[in-house]
């Protein structure tokens, strides 16, 4: 049995986990990305396992036995790529709603996603809404496989519709703006005065709770309006049982993001329950109008309303809406159903395609049917009329995948084991195919296979050679650093090494000395300027003195020469000698 790696975004419930656990003839492993995505304890076993505990994805791929990657979001496919490059295992990538469309989306996110649709085997949208904006993206059809999500329908088991004159509308869903409950309470406030006794119920949480309670109070609901948090899983169900009529209100909101097919709606439908929704994304492709219940127009409350008074009008129509409803999803969204085509889609990447089926996806035209499969072409028609050069081309290219395949298992070790005569066989019968022969096209592509082949060969040993002149180049490396040990090892050396340290002390012995040495000078100097100024300075200060003095004696010379010629004149004559 082979075994698939699926990474979820959180293991809870609501995360696909039938898809997970349930596909028939694979094992599973249940990766989130680190453990605080797992949510619900009780789905916790020895198989949830972390993409952050991964540290070899080889060793880790090979211990689980593991065959195919499969990850259950855009983004998520995206962050697989390195592991899928690792290991070489196909990956395949359900889109769901949000990721085939830019809201809120990192920058480049569209050329990841371009490089995704390069890089990824399968891709499988839950609609053809979404397969057709992969395609307009740039993913080529032929990897496309549109799955749609299944209900159990041993826990919806049928019941007719109330016969009663209650009259209670339900939504199911998180509250965020895609989802539609403010187009829907604006209808239902509409309606509201013909029908007194009516009531909407909306089960969910979301960023929009705290609006959607204000938005009540405004249209003066009061106790016609209940929003309840989320339930458990069996009173989500017994709330769906009570209900008389399910109202899906979805629409693109202002970021762009959308809904695939909303699973509450097949879940009412499978139960019994009349629906009315909107022709957003995937849902025609649920619901047909005025069929398996009633679509209007998209964020549009008055054509909301009239369908709610019509629907609760009419109660007689409501049996045949519901009838057809569940053979709707009995037909095309029946659980076990879906599982079994999600098991031959991981077939078509791990064994050879099956002979004679042939699933593509091809865009949309106006009517929007719902994907179906379609048979393989045949090279000959009933009335001998060959089909056309473009189908030749198209049946050749199918039958080298398949050969491309086949060599594939065949290199495989169970292949290998067996008898020669076995493969011998395997490989006439292939070649036997009608669908092979007479195709000079196929001898081509055979050509040009075997020429790929060729280059890739050289391509091998190209890659061969540099491996070994690398390793040439680490074992002189190797043997230097050998021989670098060994000189230490010598006395010698360790006796050179020893002077050189000696050598270094004294060095750094000098070069202190001699700075020591210049901090001294320097210091001498300095206390050699600082007396010389001294002794300048008490040299000017007696030079001072000196002339005060010599100024003194002067003025004292004067003044006795005055004295002296006072006297004279005084006295008359010269009396010097006196």
């Amino acid at each position: 049995m082979h075994t698939v790696m699926h990474l979820n975004l959180r293991v809870d419930p609501t995360q696909y986990i039938s898809q997970i656990r349930e596909v028939p003839d694979y094992d599973y492993i249940h990766m989130v990305r680190q453990p605080k995505y797992m949510i619900d304890l009780s789905l916790l076993n020895e198989k949830v396992h972390y993409l952050n505990e991964i540290f070899s994805p080889k060793e880790y791929v090979k211990k689980n036995n593991i065959s195919l990657l499969h990850a259950h979001h855009g983004q998520l496919g995206m962050l697989l790529l390195p592991f899928k490059e690792e290991t070489n295992l196909p990956l395949v990538t359900s889109i769901r709603g949000r990721d085939a469309t830019l809201a809120n989306q990192p920058i480049g996110y569209l050329d990841n996603m371009k490089r995704l649709f390069d890089q990824g085997e399968r891709f499988f949208p839950v609609c053809q809404y979404l397969a057709d904006r992969l395609i307009a993206w740039g993913c080529p059809s032929e990897k496309i496989r549109v799955l749609y999500g299944g209900v159990d329908l041993n826990e919806f088991n049928y019941r007719t519709p109330h016969k009663g004159d209650s009259q209670n509308i339900l939504s199911i869903g998180r509250l965020v703006e895609k989802k539609g409950h403010h187009i829907l309470m604006q209808a239902f406030q509409k309606i509201k005065g013909k029908f007194p006794n009516a009531t909407l119920t909306i089960i969910g949480r979301g960023e929009l709770e705290e609006y959607l309670i204000s938005l009540s109070n405004q249209l003066n609901l009061g106790d016609s309006f209940r929003l309840l948090n989320h339930l458990p899983k069996d009173q989500v169900r017994e709330q769906l049982t009570n209900a008389d009529i399910f109202c899906a209100a979805s629409l693109e909101s202002a970021d762009g993001d959308v809904e695939g097919i909303p699973n509450t709606l097949k879940e009412a439908m499978a139960i019994g329950v009349p629906v009315i929704s909107t022709n957003h994304a995937g849902i025609p492709e649920l619901i047909t109008n005025n069929k398996e219940g009633v679509l209007v127009q998209e964020n549009n409350v008055d054509e909301l309303a009239d369908a709610l008074e019509y629907m609760l009008t009419n109660r007689e129509i409501w049996e045949t809406y519901t009838i057809a409803a569940r053979q709707k999803v009995e037909q095309n969204f029946n659980l076990i159903h879906q599982l079994q085509q999600q098991a031959e889609f991981y077939d078509e990447l791990v064994a050879p395609y099956e002979v004679g089926k042939q699933y593509s996806v091809t865009h949309r035209q106006i009517d929007k049917k719902t994907l179906k499969e379609t048979p393989q072409p045949q090279q000959q028609g009933n009335d001998g009329e060959t089909i056309a050069p473009r189908k030749k081309v198209e049946l050749a290219r199918k039958a080298l995948i398949y050969m491309q395949q086949l060599q594939q298992f065949q290199e495989l070790p169970e292949f290998q084991e067996l008898p020669q005569l076995q493969q011998l066989q395997q490989l006439q019968q292939l070649q036997q195919l009608p669908q092979l022969q007479q195709l000079p096209q196929l001898q081509q592509l055979q050509q040009l296979q075997q020429l790929q082949q060729l280059q890739q060969l050289q391509q091998l040993q190209q890659l061969q050679q540099l491996q070994q002149l690398q390793q040439l180049q680490q074992l002189q490396q190797l043997q230097q650093l050998q021989q670098l040990q060994q000189l230490q090892e010598l006395p010698q050396l360790q006796q050179l090494q020893q002077l050189q340290q000696l050598q270094q002390q004294t060095k750094d012995k000098v070069k202190d000395e001699l700075v020591a040495a210049n901090k001294n000078d320097k210091k001498a100097k300095i206390q050699q300027k600082a007396k010389g100024n001294d002794e300048k300075i008490a040299s000017r200060k007696n030079d001072k003195k000196a002339q005060k003095a010599e100024k003194v004696k002067k003025a004292l010379n004067k003044i006795q020469h005055f004295q002296h010629k006072a006297i004279d004149e005084q006295l008359g004559g010269d009396h010097e000698g006196f």
